[in-house]
């Protein structure tokens, strides 16, 4: 039946040539190395020509990893976890590819393009963290070319005898990843190096796995991390501070995994042991922000956010105070709130933002 399945989809391929290689690659029925090869086999019987094999290779790549980079965006864990199996992507490799994109940045969107596997499911939590379009296409592109121009000319090498496309791409593919993977400690070397230089900018893991987050949120967005804030005679350190037109968020993350249960009268107890209430240091934030605010004479939306940024985190029910949401949701979260209150120009968003740094240092 597989076969037949195959067969098929190359059939309508050939039918259609260039067109129907993007079309094979975008839907990925059948893997894209066979796509790639078969299209080099087109090249050799002159249905279609080696460039335009390559060009519309590579764009029905790109589509494919845009798809994803929605549904990372878009429906973020949720819709994985119910819908993933069904698309073949599979929970345990789109959290090691968020572990790698939320330690070592969109680098990985290029870096691991050439690894088994991960190269699929990296686009997820690019699109999960809001990494800028233009930045993702650049670095999926240069992961994809390479490999495009790779099995088309192997498949045009190889003419009637492409289906031994396995057996003869191992010497080609095998440097390919060794490469990949030596430039993916490398990368990885370089970016532990700059961490040590900043490791305490952001505080602990939680902390910093919602600042890289919040990186990518939009330029209408201001964003201040690991601050205390100084009014009413008090200090309070402050997570995150996300400045924007419908209001001031300030955030405070929790690493916490485990089920964590929110009820009429506050938080149970956990399994993991988490026994604290979380939201008792928003209150404190809460309090010397409007009393900041208070003294410039503003009155912006002010909204306080609970983030739980440990991928096993299960919230149920929410807290009756403040916004409680996994990491994954956070931007959308902030950039959907409707604000009960006029919305925020430009200037009063770079006018509360300096307010908040003149009367603040770095926690760090």
């Amino acid at each position: 039946m597989l076969k037949d399945l195959i067969h098929s989809a190359l059939m309508f391929i050939q039918d259609l040539g260039v067109w129907g290689i993007l079309i094979g690659l975008m839907l990925e029925v059948i893997p894209s190395e066979i796509v790639l090869s078969y299209g080099g086999y087109l090249v050799s019987t002159g249905n279609v020509s080696f460039l335009g094999a390559v060009i519309f290779g590579t764009l029905g790549c790109l589509i494919q990893q845009v798809f994803l980079y929605w549904i990372g965006r878009y429906g973020g864990r949720p819709f994985i976890e119910k819908y993933g199996k069904y698309i073949h992507l599979k929970m345990r490799y789109i959290n090691i590819a968020e572990g790698w994109f939320n330690r070592y940045g969109a680098g990985m969107v290029f870096t691991a393009r050439f690894i088994p596997v991960v190269r699929q499911a990296i686009s997820i939590p690019a699109g999960m963290a809001r990494m800028p379009m233009p930045t993702f296409l650049f670095y999926t592109l240069l992961g994809t070319i390479p490999w495009a121009v790779l099995f088309v000319y192997l498949g045009n090498t190889l003419g009637s005898n492409w289906e031994n496309i396995d057996e003869y791409a191992s010497k080609y593919t095998t440097p390919f990843i060794i490469a990949s993977v030596t430039l993916t400690v490398l990368y990885v070397l370089f970016k532990l190096v700059r961490r040590k230089k900043s490791d305490t900018k952001h505080g602990d893991e939680g902390e910093k796995n919602t600042a890289h987050q919040l990186k990518y949120i939009g330029s209408e967005y201001r964003v201040l991390n690991s601050l205390h804030v100084k009014a009413g005679g008090g200090s309070q350190e402050l997570d995150h501070i996300v400045i924007g037109p419908n209001g001031v968020f300030h955030i405070d993350s929790k690493h916490w995994s485990g089920e964590i249960v929110f009820t009429s009268e506050g938080v149970e107890r956990s399994k993991e042991g988490h026994s604290a209430d979380p939201t008792a240091q928003l209150y404190r934030h809460e309090h010397v922000l409007k009393e900041l605010f208070r003294s410039a004479k503003l009155n912006p939306e002010l909204v306080g956010v609970l983030c739980f940024t440990h991928p096993d985190s299960h919230i149920v029910g929410n807290s009756p105070a403040f916004a409680t949401v996994k990491l994954d949701r956070l931007a959308d979260l902030i950039k959907t709130h409707k604000s009960k209150k006029p919305l925020l120009t430009a200037s009063e968003v770079t006018v509360i933002e300096q307010l908040i740094k003149e009367n603040s240092h770095s926690s760090k």
